[in-house]
């Protein structure tokens, strides 16, 4: 009963970090100069774009998010330390408690008036805190799902979906819970995308709160059920 919660929990897990990830996108996108910070593709095809079109305040926006990203995923990997072969590692736990603290201080400085150079402070936070969300899903290696990068797991969903067509006698079977996480990490990112931008007409940023909330609770439920003595 135990690993059957573990598992849901993990698999939650990852499916409302996508919803984190959809709303950090969008913020970015809407409220910090049309920048992405959770997807890095698209922010090197803005780059591409800027450096074409001689666009030089979008090409800087897109180099301080690209390097928050990697700044992120440096420091999970710091945080990491060796390999550990256990469900949840518990560096998942400490890298999820150091990017609540980056959201939390991105929410905080958006309460307040803030300087150009603090706008740009504002975008390494969000793209800081997704390079570690980006470090620690990869541990937890689910699914192939990173939580901000989806263009894999949409490749993948459909790769599910010919494989059905072309061998007709596997619609009879269940779909498999990789393919339904797939699905819901995609549906929970254009959800969070979705809140955020409707939230935006009312408040650009006020919705950084819920990404907090979930990764409390993801850190939270970690620590008290001690998933990492999980194999």
């Amino acid at each position: 009963m135990t690993s059957m919660t573990a598992h849901t929990f993990r698999n939650s897990a990852l499916i409302f970090l996508c919803l984190s990830a959809g709303i950090v996108d969008v913020i970015g996108y809407l409220s910090l100069g049309h920048v992405f910070t959770a997807n890095m593709t698209g922010n090197i095809v803005l780059l591409g774009i800027a450096a074409g079109s001689s666009l030089q305040l979008t090409a800087l926006h897109s180099i301080t998010a690209l390097s928050g990203f990697v700044l992120g995923i440096l420091l999970a990997v710091v945080i990491g330390g060796k390999h550990e072969k256990t469900f949840w590692p518990k560096a998942v736990t400490r890298i999820f408690m150091i990017e609540v603290m980056i959201l939390l201080l991105f929410a905080l400085m958006t309460i307040f008036p803030y300087t150009q150079g603090a706008y740009f402070m504002l975008i390494i936070l969000l793209s800081m805190a997704m390079g570690m969300q980006t470090a620690a899903a990869r541990k937890l290696n689910v699914a192939g799902i990173s939580t901000t990068v989806l263009t894999n797991t949409l490749a993948n969903l459909f790769e599910d979906v010919a494989q059905r067509i072309s061998h007709r006698e596997k619609w009879k079977a269940p779909i498999q819970l990789v393919s339904l996480m797939r699905i819901g990490s995609i549906a929970f990112y254009c959800l969070g995308a979705a809140i955020a931008a409707y939230t935006d007409g009312y408040d650009p940023f006020i919705i950084i709160w819920l990404p907090i909330i979930i990764l409390g609770v993801i850190v939270m439920t970690a620590l008290l059920k001690h998933f990492h003595q999980l194999k």
